[in-house]
């Protein structure tokens, strides 16, 4: 079925879990970045995104690597961009969103790509995805040798110890872990708990600036978000995430006696009218990281808490 090198493949997808342990599971590291699936043999390199798009150009330094590899193959893998010894979405944001071939080729000098493989569907006319993935790894493996043609790397594993590999990477600022079933088949397209991610979510309590609402009907969207460095405000983001209806029927209607001025000095960025309140209320919320700005990303409502404003400090 050499016909595989020509499709568009959908990667197998995961369901979110807690960290635990299991004999019958491997766990690797999620890695932030951008999945791609690799495309390589006599036929040409062929990097394709999640949403089936190609992203070929963007990364000549892997093309040339794949180029390296003998016969010929698909992989599943993650393209990253390391800051310092962790992998940055933002930066590897940066190169997957250029098309332009001059700020192509000036990228690959300053923010430099790895492509992290830990899948391989296709090699050399055989299709792999009913095969377990204990098999699929000693194949990888086979393919890319002790040492793989930089900048690919082969993702490393351990068996077994969920929690404590989940701990290493909280403790090391990493997005978190992947669990997979030793013994699952590769489902292209299909969300399965074969494949249980398990990401770091750290939490932080920041001071309600203000409510997004949106324009004409009054509907509260998100909170505006905000905690004090060197005793000034700073905007933090907003939050819509885990906001359940009766929490936004009570934003709606109790915080007339609130409602205050914007923090002088504040720049914030929202898809609707900001209603602003006097800092008085302070909310948990979870959240992946903190980028380069200090805002929160992947933010997500937890809850009210009965805390004081001033405490509120960025991380």
């Amino acid at each position: 079925m050499t016909d595989w090198l020509d499709k568009k493949i959908t990667p197998m997808l995961a369901h979110s879990g807690r960290p635990f342990d299991s004999s019958k599971h491997l766990y690797e590291i999620k890695w932030d970045g951008i999945r791609v699936l690799a495309f390589f043999g006599k036929r040409g390199i062929r990097l394709q995104t999640r949403r089936l798009l190609d992203t070929t150009h963007r990364y000549p330094e892997i093309v040339r690597a794949l180029g390296q590899l003998p016969g010929e193959g698909i992989l599943d893998g993650e393209v990253v961009v390391f800051e310092g010894e962790r992998p940055s979405f933002e930066r590897a944001l940066e190169r997957e969103l250029v098309s332009d071939p001059g700020k192509i080729a000036h990228r690959v000098r300053a923010l430099p790509a790895y492509y992290i493989v830990f899948d391989l569907l296709y090699w050399n006319g055989r299709v792999l995805t009913d095969e377990p993935l204990e098999k699929r790894k000693r194949l990888l493996s086979k393919l890319l040798t002790t040492k793989p043609p930089e900048p690919i790397i082969e993702s490393t594993f351990v068996l077994g110890r969920g929690i404590e590999y989940y701990q290493q990477a909280a403790a090391k600022g990493l997005e978190g872990v992947v669990a997979k079933t030793l013994d699952g088949r590769y489902l292209p397209g299909q969300r399965t708990r074969d494949w249980i991610k398990i990401k770091v979510r750290r939490t932080i309590d920041c001071v309600v600036l203000g409510t997004v609402v949106e324009r004409g009907t009054g509907r509260v969207k998100s909170l505006v978000l905000g905690a004090y460095r060197d005793g000034a405000l700073v905007w933090m983001g907003n939050v819509g995430s885990g906001l359940d209806s009766e929490t936004l029927r009570g934003l709606k209607k109790d915080l007339g006696p609130l409602a205050g001025e914007p923090p002088k000095g504040l720049k914030v960025v929202a898809p609707g009218e900001v209603r602003w309140l006097k800092p008085a209320l302070v909310v948990r919320v979870e959240y992946a990281e903190t980028t380069r700005e200090g805002r929160l990303r992947a933010p997500v409502f937890v809850g009210f808490v009965d805390s004081a404003p001033k405490a509120c400090r960025t991380p």
